[in-house]
């Protein structure tokens, strides 16, 4: 709770310049207090704890070296790539969270919640197309794919049958298969739905996809019983839409 009200806090204070520094390290001691507690939590053996450490280590490491070396101007598209870590993660989470969770599901009376929450946990490809255009590895024009909107609404309805399947069925590998599907699925579209959109409005895209992996996140923080990560996410999700609908008008 304690390191939910202090992330609470981080948005608050990074509303204002005036009062920046003390949001950042509110941010700073909420997630860090998230994570202590969350090991206390877990009480992980030796041995996962070094796995732990060594993905930690590994990831400030590198965000660490980004920060310091990107430019300011540069921002929007490193959030974007940063953002795709975390769609990637989500996906990753659900599909090893039903993998350990299925043999629990049938007796589960939130069984199908889970199931529909690993299903939603997904988001990816967009925020890498959006860092893309805006570091010009690929081109900003809007790639206008005929019959787009046939195509989307396709792999949508695919999407929703593969959902459908995997909440009916209490075959372990068919579930698994059915979350891949919608996995690759909404991986198509998060590319064809925002290279249609040109490189002026990237950033706005970016706000829209964070926004949407918040949401997934909140998801995953129910598939998880964390309320940390469900407190945290929610607000992560409706900030970035709220943002998106500031930075629309």
């Amino acid at each position: 709770l304690g390191a939910s009200l202090c992330c609470v806090g981080a948005l608050t204070g990074l509303s204002s310049q005036g009062t920046s520094r003390i949001g950042n390290v509110l941010g700073i001691i909420g997630v860090s207090s998230g994570i202590t507690a969350t090991l206390g939590i877990l009480k992980p053996d030796p041995q996962l704890m070094t796995q732990m450490a060594a993905c930690l280590g590994a990831g400030g490491l590198i965000g660490g070296i980004a920060a310091k070396k990107i430019e300011v101007t540069d921002l929007p598209q490193m959030v974007a790539l940063f953002h795709s870590l975390v769609g990637m993660a989500a996906v990753l989470t659900c599909v090893a969270n039903y993998m350990v969770e299925y043999p629990h599901l049938a007796t589960n009376p939130a069984g199908q919640v889970l199931k529909t929450v690993a299903i939603l946990g997904v988001t990816f490809t967009g925020s890498l197309v959006a860092f893309g255009k805006l570091q010009g590895l690929l081109k900003s024009d809007p790639l206008l794919l005929p019959g787009r909107n046939i195509l989307n609404g396709s792999m949508f309805l695919a999407n929703c049958i593969a959902t459908a399947s995997m909440l009916m069925t209490e075959d372990r590998t068919v579930g698994l298969e059915m979350l891949g599907a919608s996995a690759m699925l909404s991986s198509t579209l998060g590319v064809t739905l925002t290279a249609a959109i040109g490189g002026a409005d990237m950033p706005v895209v970016i706000t829209v996809l964070n926004s949407y992996s918040g949401w997934a996140l909140c998801a995953e923080g129910f598939m998880l019983d964390n309320n940390l990560m469900t407190i945290v996410c929610a607000l992560i999700g409706s900030s970035g839409a709220i943002l998106s609908y500031i930075m629309c008008k």
